[in-house]
């Protein structure tokens, strides 16, 4: 019988999975449904979606390898996984030590001068969990003057627009204070604002 493969059905079986054993079970399910020519997607969602969260799953149970095969045939499934259903292959290919193909790919996503900050971050703190802080640094310093550029370009946009775009610049920044300070650096200037991003937030939450 084919299902409806619904967001509220994706997170809800994935969340339910609070051992190894069972993260295993639900990535081996939605493999299998996102080989199922029956199988209906509602809501956006897509094999691809449903491969990639398989992959995340499988992380869940302590398989890397089976989390990249997961992420590797995302890539020539029908749909999108945000932010780019790449950078979840970037990852895959960084955590089983697969380095040159990771590098050709992150050349490749580079090369498209994409404007989603989302990306820079993912693939940021993709380098950071396999401990290459250069790297991650590299792929948050790149958001962050994409972002720069967004915003002096931001003439005609709605304040929501231009409001928003801040935000994004402000994850960046928080982003790389944070590699930056597991290395050892010494702060610099966008280690010191987003310092004060972190003294601000807390102020605010003392004053609700």
């Amino acid at each position: 019988m084919a299902i409806n493969v619904t967001w509220d059905y994706i997170d809800e079986t994935s969340f339910a999975a609070e051992t190894p054993e069972a993260a295993r079970a639900v990535a081996e399910q939605f493999v299998a449904l996102a080989r199922d020519p029956e199988t209906v997607y509602e809501e956006d969602t897509s094999p691809a979606g449903l491969l990639i969260t398989a992959s995340e799953c499988f992380y869940d149970a302590n398989d890397p390898l089976q989390a990249y095969e997961a992420a590797r045939e995302a890539q020539e499934a029908e749909g999108e996984a945000a932010p780019d259903k790449r950078v979840y292959l970037l990852d895959a290919l960084l955590r089983t030590g697969q380095e040159a193909e990771a590098t050709q790919l992150a050349d490749e996503i580079r090369a498209e001068k994409l404007t989603d900050p989302l990306i820079y971050s993912f693939i940021g703190d993709s380098y950071d969990v396999v401990g290459n802080n250069h790297q991650a640094q590299v792929w948050f310093n790149r958001g962050i003057r994409m972002m720069d550029e967004l915003i002096k370009d931001s003439d005609g946009y709605e304040p929501e627009e231009v409001a928003e775009m801040l935000e994004d610049r402000e994850i960046l920044i928080l982003g790389r204070q944070l590699v930056r300070s597991e290395a050892g650096l010494e702060p610099d200037d966008l280690d010191h604002e987003a310092l004060e991003i972190l003294a601000s937030h807390e102020d605010d939450e003392e004053t609700e």
